[in-house]
């Protein structure tokens, strides 16, 4: 048996389950879509304990398996993931690797090596400690970035002027924090695999961040709310071929750091170029997108890569991102995570009805008598377009849909 853990692991749960794999999850929200698809242990309702990454895997060191993958969270807590690491049952990137990658500083350097070979235009964004900290260009806009979280969260644009010097002295760890020049464009995730040696760019999606126009999600814009894949990018002038460019970053990065298995690339894309934002090296949430979009589960290969063996890249060959011509047959697919604009307890329903929405689309279901605070996840939501834009439009249908039956 592997154990999965996360703060959420349903997609996780889903491939590993399809790829006939016998698995258990450990994450913070126990959904019922996951027990579906094998135990999944709840850290608040199954062991009465606060959801961190830390009480993951101490529930998870007492459970016997013979391998471990982590979804969102655990990267940003490398330290945590040495017991399973050193016992050679870490299926994901070692430690060291995630200190590494997760390193901002590293990743530049990483980045201007290849930029000397003339191979890439792109780069990250301008970025400083808080101590080194200086608005020296009155033109930019900043943001305060933390360094051990994910999905967005924490991120927030500084006000500017006297503000900004009282946000940041107030900080718990300012070690922790970054910031970050505030670059407009497309925001767009590259998922790739990865072997130690070589990658292979699986797909690219754009993120989307602000759906919503709730006025209560206006101050977490920044939020990771889902994806489109594949990325449509036709409408965007840039100097140099897309997929050309992210390939050679992913190779480098690859080979630079060590990575394995299912990584994750964030950029941002306008008419300047590319511009690299950070690396998850884990399964990530838009995964379960590329699967739709390949036509197969990832998890094997995941398991695979994680243990070094080569892979053929064109199993993997597919419209990356859709030309004029190619769009007429490309099927666009979607996610939105549903945020909820108030608190509620959520009500009992009957399987055959939770069994219905799941077939229709509705994804990480909240079990019955989970208290759901504001600005908490409720679900998810999956849709398909034959555009870009029909695929959002059904989305946008599904979420209100979703509020009128749960009412968040």
């Amino acid at each position: 048996m592997i154990l999965l853990v996360g703060a959420t692991v349903r997609t996780l749960m889903e491939s590993a389950v399809g790829s006939g794999f016998e698995v258990m999850g450990i994450d913070f929200f126990g959904d019922i879509d996951s027990c579906w698809q094998g135990k999944t242990i709840s850290l608040s309702r199954d062991c009465n304990l606060q959801a961190t990454v830390t009480n993951l895997l101490k529930v998870a060191e007492i459970m016997g398996a013979q391998g471990l993958v982590y979804a969102a969270g655990p990267e940003n807590h490398p330290d945590k993931l040495r017991y399973w690491e050193q016992r050679g049952e870490l299926l994901g990137n070692g430690t060291t690797v995630l200190q590494n990658v997760r390193n901002p500083w590293k990743m530049k350097k990483a980045l201007e090596d290849l930029q000397i070979t003339g191979e890439i235009q792109a780069k990250m964004p301008e970025f400083y400690s808080i101590k080194d900290w200086r608005k020296a260009d009155k033109e930019h806009s900043w943001l305060l970035k933390p360094l051990n979280r994910g999905g967005g969260h924490g991120i927030i644009k500084l006000p500017g002027g006297a503000a900004n010097e009282s946000l940041t002295s107030i900080l718990p760890d300012r070690d922790n924090y970054i910031i970050q020049e505030y670059i407009e464009g497309i925001p767009v995730s590259a998922t790739f695999l990865a072997n130690g040696r070589e990658a292979v760019l699986l797909g690219s999606s754009r993120q989307l961040t602000s759906i919503s126009e709730k006025a209560w999600m206006k101050a977490n814009t920044y939020t990771y709310i889902g994806n489109i894949v594949p990325l449509n990018i036709q409408n965007i002038s840039i100097s140099i071929s897309y997929t050309k460019e992210v390939t050679s970053i992913i190779q480098h990065l690859t080979t630079t750091f060590g990575l394995r298995g299912i990584n994750t690339l964030d950029l941002i894309i306008n008419s300047k170029g590319t511009w690299i934002l950070e690396l998850n090296p884990r399964w990530s949430g838009s995964v379960e997108l590329i699967e739709k979009h390949l036509g197969k589960n990832l998890f094997s290969h995941h398991l695979a890569a994680c243990a070094g063996k080569s892979f053929d890249s064109t199993e993997f060959s597919t419209s990356l991102t859709p030309t004029a011509e190619s769009s007429r047959n490309t099927k666009y697919w979607g996610k939105e995570i549903i945020y909820s604009s108030s608190s509620f307890q959520v009500m009992e329903r009957a399987e055959l009805e939770l069994r219905s929405l799941y077939h229709d689309g509705i994804r990480d279901i909240p079990m019955a008598g989970t208290e759901i605070q504001k600005g908490q996840p409720i679900c998810t939501v999956i849709a398909s377009g034959r555009t870009e834009q029909a695929c959002v439009q059904s989305l946008q249908a599904k979420s209100e849909w979703i509020r009128t039956i749960w009412g968040g």
